[in-house]
């Protein structure tokens, strides 16, 4: 294999590399770390489709496939397939509040059945939370290869540039004279997550749509419109919850969950928790199965309220996926809990960890939220991580107001958060 060194270019062909048939894959050891490949038109770009990551892992043709994601994150390619309006492939890396240079390993490697080459991405890195790694170009009728290394310390809102205007020379650029990118429009990779996700809830879900637009004003106004989080639901199965169940009431709260996570949750999806006595895992709501979600759960009342296992449950697998990202639990109940001491302590714990509790009381009539509301105020805490408000069954209230109480104070914990350490 060729090891390329930053600044190089090199027609594929000199690799014994073959554009219709590319197999690259980017190793980055830094968690939550996002690798894209933009097709661009002369450093533009021009078309969305072409900008290819894990909520839209292939262009049109399929020209540009995301295969693998993760720590190894892996494209194949077929250059060759490109409409001549795509005229480069630039793969980055992004990371929302981290320098990429903090990866202790950051490398491309590009092959095919003849030949490779490989880029240790990482001895040219600074302060970048976005970093250009490698371009394909197309320059005199053959696919070229350019490694780049170059970044932008603002993060993936900094990539307001072409990737890469330099097509016409074939030697490196001197690393201490580096050609600068000329402006271009920005790309904002959290925005273009969304705007998926509203097309694909436009194609499978249509009656979710206005209901995330909804959800959207109410982050924008809080400053959260392009805030990324984990999104749970925890449903009360306790008895006293069957008429709520039977009328659809918990079938809209987690369609409205589900609007949340397509503006706050990088993949779309809740994930789903019940509690009665006992705790469970019931899967993930998403776009793909919203109607009719609850109905298929099928589940089965029972006969008692205990908020401290399923918080438990919570924490343990934000933990599990490494606390990457903040979790909002939006926690749905009609009574208080039986083991008051022990949702206590789970409450003081988690107030160091990155997780928001929203506690969502539906009011029968002589219901005493007392204990919730003892929860919002709570003493002893690393900081405030709680917020509580009831409505009256039936569920009338409207959408813009709901959202409204959805969001309250979860601007302000992230600020409270972020000052105490607990969010990077």
């Amino acid at each position: 294999m060729t090891a390329l060194q930053a600044g190089q270019r090199v027609p594929l062909a000199d690799l014994n590399l073959n554009p219709a048939a590319l197999d690259v894959q980017v190793h980055c050891t830094l968690p939550g770390t996002d690798v894209t490949a933009f097709g661009l038109q002369d450093g533009r770009l021009a078309d969305d489709r072409y900008m290819v990551f894990y909520n839209q892992p292939a262009s049109p043709g399929g020209e540009v496939r995301l295969t693998g994601q993760g720590e190894r994150t892996a494209f194949t390619l077929n250059l060759n397939a490109l409409p001549a309006s795509v005229t480069e492939v630039v793969l980055a890396a992004t990371h929302d509040t981290q320098p990429v240079a903090q990866a202790t390993a950051l490398t491309v490697t590009v092959g095919g059945a003849a030949g490779g080459a490989g880029f240790d991405v990482k001895p040219h890195l600074r302060a970048e939370k976005a970093v250009m790694l490698v371009r394909f170009y197309r320059h005199g009728g053959v696919w070229r290869l350019a490694t780049v290394a170059q970044g932008f310390d603002g993060g993936l809102d900094a990539l307001v540039r072409h990737f890469g205007g330099e097509v016409a020379a074939d030697t490196p650029a001197p690393a201490s004279d580096p050609t600068p990118p000329a402006p271009a429009a920005p790309v904002n990779l959290r925005k273009e997550r969304q705007r998926v996700l509203l097309d694909k809830a436009q194609a499978t879900q249509p009656h979710l749509v206005n209901l995330i637009k909804t959800a959207n004003v109410s982050l924008e106004k809080r400053g959260l419109g392009e805030a990324l989080y984990r999104v749970n639901l925890v449903l009360d199965i306790s008895g006293s919850m069957s008429r709520e169940y039977r009328s659809g009431a918990v079938q809209d709260l987690a369609e409205r969950a589900l609007a949340l996570a397509a503006r706050l949750d990088d993949d779309g999806l809740v994930d789903v928790y019940l509690f009665g006595v006992k705790a469970h895992r019931a899967g993930s709501l998403s776009l793909d199965n919203a109607r009719g979600f609850v109905d298929r759960l099928n589940v089965k009342l029972e006969g008692g309220t205990h908020y401290s296992p399923v918080m438990q449950l919570v924490r343990e697998d934000a933990r599990a996926a490494g606390n990457t990202l903040p979790t909002l639990v939006l926690f749905i109940t009609d009574g208080g809990s039986s083991n008051r001491d022990a949702v206590i302590r789970q409450m003081t714990d988690s107030s160091r960890e990155p997780i928001f509790w929203k506690f969502m009381g539906i009011d029968q009539g002589g219901v005493n939220f007392d204990f919730l509301e003892k929860l919002d105020d709570l003493r002893g805490r690393a900081v405030d991580n709680a917020d509580f408000f009831s409505v009256p069954a039936p569920i009338t209230t409207p959408d813009p107001q709901l959202f409204e109480l959805l969001v309250n104070e979860l601007d302000s914990w992230q600020r409270s958060a972020q000052a105490a350490g607990i969010l990077r």
